[in-house]
């Protein structure tokens, strides 16, 4: 089933379309019955339904989508595929939430720390936080938590905390060297420069730091 719903008005009368129109490629595209003569399209309703599994409305249906005066006012609406969509959209949070009820007091913080939250709040209410996130937008949650490179990234919020990193006129920067414009490719000097990666992490542990190698260009 196919709905179409006007953006604007709630009820219309006689609103008829002539049985021809250009597409935006300027081809001429013509409604035809099941028995192959042109005809116009009118209805006297603000919504209206059309049954695919009926050839005249798969035909209309077909016509309709791609009408400019439909295309502009109207919303069309396939209830099978939104049905789908919606079934996908829960099972996808429900997965998501699952995962972020899992999560290890390091998991919490480390997704708290890429995401700008409140690092001030209880592991708890943190939690919470990601738990809504997760039943709310699936997918933004998905991607943080399992992008494979998620430790570089939390490192790099570390090391700008501590100032080891830091981020000027746009480029991070490693002392005076400038390492990159942007978390990518910080990600790929830090795993050409390991023994820098290194230091740069015992110093956050508060570790005494190791003898260093000369830094890659």
């Amino acid at each position: 089933m196919i709905t179409y719903k006007h953006k604007r008005y709630p009820r219309l009368r006689n609103f008829v379309l002539a049985g021809a129109y250009k597409d935006k490629f300027g081809v001429i595209k013509k409604l035809l019955d099941v028995n192959g003569l042109e005809r116009d399209w009118a209805i006297n309703s603000a919504t209206f339904v059309l049954n695919k599994s009926i050839k005249n409305d798969a035909i209309a249906d077909e016509w309709l989508q791609g009408h400019p005066d439909i295309v502009s006012d109207w919303i069309r609406t396939d209830l099978i595929e939104k049905e789908k969509q919606e079934t996908e959209d829960t099972l996808n949070s429900a997965q998501a939430i699952i995962e972020a009820a899992k999560m290890n007091v390091k998991d919490v913080i480390d997704f708290d720390k890429l995401s700008k939250m409140n690092l001030n709040s209880d592991t708890e209410v943190l939690r919470a936080k990601i738990i809504k996130l997760a039943q709310e937008d699936p997918s933004k949650f998905m991607e943080v938590h399992f992008d494979p490179e998620k430790d570089y990234r939390v490192f790099i919020v570390d090391a700008l905390k501590s100032k080891n990193l830091s981020y000027k006129n746009s480029t991070f920067m490693y002392g005076k060297q400038a390492i990159g414009t942007n978390e990518e490719q910080v990600i790929v000097w830090l795993k050409d420069n390991k023994d820098i990666f290194a230091l740069i992490k015992h110093e956050l542990r508060g570790e005494e730091p190791k003898k260093t190698k000369k830094v890659k260009a």
